[in-house]
């Protein structure tokens, strides 16, 4: 029996439709008998199953966020001789890419939550999405070390560094609790999990974000959000002030970053509405200017960097400098920022940055120390060489990971619809 291309029916297409449909000169009745028990789950792998508008501006500023970590946590060791051009010092603000990716994070979750806001289906629909795009990869990654630590501990400690066993520091993780205490003891561990606190940071605040939006009115939102922007440098300034872990706990407390997330929420809410769309297009130079002002104070902070003044104000002025960037590409779509923005190699990157944010620093580790047997240190063209083979070693399974794994599970989980 010849059956037609689901791809043929529009995305609206009902699963009575099918039924009644027509082609060939017989009735897809039969079809509808065969596929009702697979529908369900083959439909949301069809091409055209997210219909969701995307920007590809974000994904490129989602590249660059991903690409200040890479080259910051790469290229921290200062390099010797010729490789000093490779210095840390150049790439000392890498870690802000963190800053980028709450920011985008407020932003397209806000966005998503602000306009499904009545939908009788909002909490299960946005928490079966997160669960596909987070959850799969996250947990997996968690179990391969789990994996190695009880299977190849000696290995690892004669080849690579200390292994830390299975606790419950190492169990944690499953539940998003390492940003509270500093507790990964060994260089594997260290090296294999300590990027996943702004997960656990973001994770929280989806178990926040959807309350608030739901059940707060949007001028109480808005006066929420700016009043948390406000509170988290002075959260931040009292725990550096009164608790030895203060510097540690100030970076990692998803209260403590709750400024940059609700930045980017406020971002969301301006461009959601009509009015400040309007404002937006017809304040270009007051948004260029902020712009000019926000990057001259990221310019400091770089060439001057205060450990206090940057853990206080500094992430706060930090998220408002990447709103102000995402909202002039966003809404300025041929400006210069835009264009660069939309450049095909940073929404490649960007679209692998999930992946490459997990898996980098532990690349990076096993291939200096199996191929020259030392931590990374930019002694010479060698060692900077390995660094290349980590990166590419690094994009190619990020890549392979969105292409089997994350694509699909991505589509999965759009099935489930607001």
């Amino acid at each position: 029996m010849n059956l037609p291309w689901p791809a043929q029916f529009p995305v609206s297409t009902t699963l009575t439709d099918l039924i009644t449909f027509e082609k060939g000169g017989y009735a897809l009745v039969h079809l509808a008998q065969v596929c009702r028990g697979c529908y369900r789950f083959l439909w949301p792998y069809m091409p055209d199953r997210i219909p969701q508008k995307r920007m590809p501006e974000l994904d490129g500023l989602r590249g660059i966020a991903i690409l200040l970590v890479w080259t910051g946590h790469y290229f921290a060791v200062p390099g010797k001789g010729m490789l000093s051009l490779l210095d840390g010092y150049w790439f000392r603000l890498g870690w802000t890419g963190v800053d980028l990716f709450f920011v985008l994070s407020g932003f397209l979750i806000g966005g998503i939550l602000l306009d499904v806001r009545d939908s009788p289906r909002y909490f299960q629909t946005f928490y079966r999405r997160r669960f596909f795009r987070i959850i799969p990869l996250y947990y997996a990654w968690i179990a391969i070390y789990v994996l190695l630590a009880g299977l190849a501990a000696p290995f690892l400690s004669a080849r690579i560094g200390s292994v830390q066993g299975t606790d419950l520091a190492i169990l944690s993780h499953f539940f998003f609790l390492q940003n509270f205490r500093d507790i990964l003891t060994s260089t594997v561990s260290f090296w294999w999990l300590s990027a996943t606190w702004s997960l656990a940071v973001e994770e929280q605040f989806y178990l926040v974000s959807p309350l608030v939006v739901r059940f707060l009115s949007k001028r109480a939102l808005t006066i929420f959000l700016i009043l948390v922007t406000g509170a988290a440098p002075l959260l931040r300034w009292f725990l550096r002030g009164h608790f030895d872990s203060g510097p540690w706990l100030a970076y990692r407390l998803m209260p403590c970053r709750a400024d940059s997330l609700s930045i980017g929420m406020l971002a969301a809410m301006i461009w959601s509405n009509p009015n400040g769309r309007e404002w937006l297009g017809r304040h270009a130079l007051s948004l260029y200017a902020l712009f000019g002002v926000l990057f001259a104070g990221v310019a400091w902070l770089w060439r001057w960097p205060l450990p206090a003044l940057t853990q206080t104000l500094g992430y706060t002025w930090l998220a408002l400098f990447f709103a102000v960037v995402l909202l002039l590409a966003i809404s300025r779509p041929q400006s210069p920022l835009a264009v660069f923005a939309r450049h095909g190699f940073l929404r490649e990157m960007g679209g692998v940055s999930y992946c490459v944010y997990i898996i980098h620093t532990t690349v990076f580790l096993f291939c200096h120390r199996i191929l020259l047997h030392s931590l990374p240190d930019f002694t010479d063209v060698k060692v900077a060489a390995v660094t290349l083979l980590a990166a590419l070693i690094t994009y190619g399974i990020a890549k392979c990971s969105w292409k089997f794994l994350e694509e699909p599970l991505l589509r999965r989980g759009h099935a489930y619809r607001y």
